[in-house]
């Protein structure tokens, strides 16, 4: 049951301005949509809009939606969760999340193709049309930084955030993130991928997991290590072709670094004066980095398969610390 199929008419003469944030996995994408998130110059997609989603219009109509979000956020504190698991980022209804779960359980594809754009453009008239029309529609999904170019072509008036975090702190962080989330079942990873139910149900494919980000397995940080070399050269071979008024790049360390600095400069990149001013630097916990040991040992491999991309943004062997 669908109870949306019959407002989707309403949906036709809605248009909205989309902002990808772009970067690999664990570059610092999440807490960059929380910062941007917070200015309120945004509609973001929610995790109600990912769970709940064949409900949104209806919702809507039906003045419903802040008792289905309170409810849904019950759900997580119930459980014992106030974070993802994979990161101290506190989680709710309304908690800002990557569109590719989406993607994923309406296609079967995490990223944007010829085949789910038209549902992806639904889901993003479909938040617009219950949010603040006037409000850009802000996006994330890191499965979707080497497709930049296809998503330019299919959105022309889309702009793009771009995030680089040094290559060694970005595959021990996703590490760390996969062995968390298949130590033991994440219920809020449950609720809205696919993916990790699909892998977490499956013994062979959990325990395949396991092994290969396990502390005695090299192969499956060698196998991380291709794909995002292969995300990061098509970043280098590409950015070029986008008109250069259409987006902006900052790294994870200035923003860490400089934060009310490097967010300022994002929004007039936009096209966006915001209304109030944010404290960006409370968003920013200091903490020191220990990368961790299989990554340590490879360092001069990883660092060798992404040579170009680390001299572009300065990242050394030494400078990760």
């Amino acid at each position: 049951m669908n109870p949306d199929l019959r407002y989707l008419k309403k949906l036709e003469d809605i248009d909205f301005q989309p902002v990808f944030i772009m970067g690999l996995h664990r570059s610092g994408t999440s807490i960059l949509y929380k910062m941007l998130t917070s200015s309120g110059c945004f509609n973001p997609v929610s995790v109600y809009h990912l769970i709940k989603y064949d409900q949104l219009l209806d919702d809507y109509e039906n003045k419903r939606q802040d008792n289905v979000k309170k409810r849904l956020t019950e759900s997580f504190r119930k459980k014992g969760l106030d974070d993802r698991g994979i990161d101290k980022l506190k989680v709710s209804a309304d908690f800002a999340e990557e569109y590719g779960f989406f993607l994923d359980e309406k296609s079967a594809q995490t990223f944007i193709t010829k085949k789910n754009v038209s549902k992806f453009n639904e889901m993003c008239k479909k938040i617009t049309y219950i949010s603040d029309r006037k409000k850009l529609i802000l996006l994330k999904n890191p499965y979707d930084f080497s497709n930049f170019i296809f998503i330019k072509k299919a959105f022309p008036n889309a702009q793009f955030v771009f995030i680089h975090r040094h290559p060694l702190k970005v595959l021990s962080s996703l590490l760390s993130a996969v062995r968390v989330l298949f130590r033991e079942h994440n219920f809020y990873a449950s609720q809205i991928s696919r993916i990790y139910n699909r892998f977490y149900e499956n013994p062979l494919s959990r325990y395949s997991l396991k092994y290969l980000t396990s502390n005695l397995s090299f192969f499956g940080l060698v196998l991380l290590c291709i794909n995002s070399s292969k995300s990061t050269k098509y970043y280098l071979k590409n950015i070029r072709k986008l008109p250069d008024d259409c987006y902006i790049s900052i790294t994870y360390e200035e923003l860490c670094n400089n934060p009310q600095q490097t967010m300022e400069n994002i929004f007039p990149r936009l096209n966006i004066k915001p209304k109030k001013k944010i404290d960006y630097n409370s968003f920013i916990k200091p903490r020191k980095t220990i990368l961790d040991p299989s990554v340590v040992s490879l360092r001069k491999y990883i660092y060798s398969s992404m040579r170009a991309y680390c001299k572009k943004f300065n990242y050394t062997l030494d400078n990760y610390l």
